[in-house]
Order: structure tokens, then sequence, then C-alpha cells
């Protein structure tokens, strides 16, 4: 019984250890999007200074209004596909939380395995023991 228990100890750690790099795989993605997202809220503040600019032109020099409505639109836009890629990136963060989650139960159900197995072998060697120490026992009683 004790070899059975050993592989099957064996299998869960190599188990745990799949779970592991690929939950810090996923880690590493969402540290990727993060960063992608910190990009996508710069181009945004850059887009409303630009936006806030052309506001203030727009109210010392009515004649260029025309031209200042359209870099405003333009801006608008950008800031649009940024929110966009942002609410992307949100959603593929979740995606990974969620893969992420996924995994921390399945390592949680690995080491209560792995928790039941070492009580498996501990009983094991206990019971060995405990026969090894009543034959020591019955060679004393002999002498």
């Amino acid at each position: 019984m004790g070899g059975d228990v050993v592989v099957k100890f064996l299998g869960e750690v190599v188990e745990l250890r799949h779970e592991l790099r690929a939950t810090q795989g996923d880690v590493e993605g969402m540290a990727m999007s993060m960063g992608s997202m910190r990009a996508g809220m710069a181009t945004m503040r850059s887009n409303m200074a630009t936006m806030q600019s052309n506001m203030a032109t727009m109210q010392s020099n009515m004649a260029a209004m025309q031209s200042n409505m359209v870099a405003m639109q333009s801006n608008m836009d950008s800031m649009m596909g940024n929110m966009e890629t942002m609410m992307s990136t949100v959603e593929s963060m979740i995606v990974g939380l969620r893969s992420v989650s996924g995994r921390m139960s399945r390592m949680e159900a690995h080491a209560g395995r792995m928790a039941r197995l070492l009580t498996s072998m501990a009983d094991s060697t206990q019971e060995r023991f405990e026969r090894v120490e009543k034959r020591l026992d019955d060679l004393e009683d002999k002498l």
C-alpha cells in the first residue's frame, strides 16, 4: 500500500506544480494587460489635454471654431477607442481572474488529496512501527 500512496502523492505534486506554472502564466498575462491599460490611460490623458487646449482656442477665436471642432471630434473618437480598449482589457482580466480562481480551486483539491495521502502514509507507517515494536516485545519476552 505504501508504494501506491507514494506514487499517488508524487502524481499530485506533479499536478500541483503544473497548476502553479499555469497560474504564474495567467498572472504574467494579467500584468501585461495592466501595462496595456496604463498606456491607454496615458493616451487618454494626453487626448483630454489636447481637447482642453482646443476648447480654449475656440473661446478666443470664433473663426477657428470649425477646425477646433473637427480636432475635438478626433480626440473624442480616440478617447472612445481608448475606452473600448480599456474595457476589453478589463474583460480579459476578468477571464484571467476566473482562470486563476479555477486553478486555485484545483490546487486546493490537490492539496486536500495530498493531505489525505500523507495521513494514509502516516497511518501505515504507524501500523508498521507498532508491529515491529510488538515483535521486539515478543523477542524480549522470549529472552
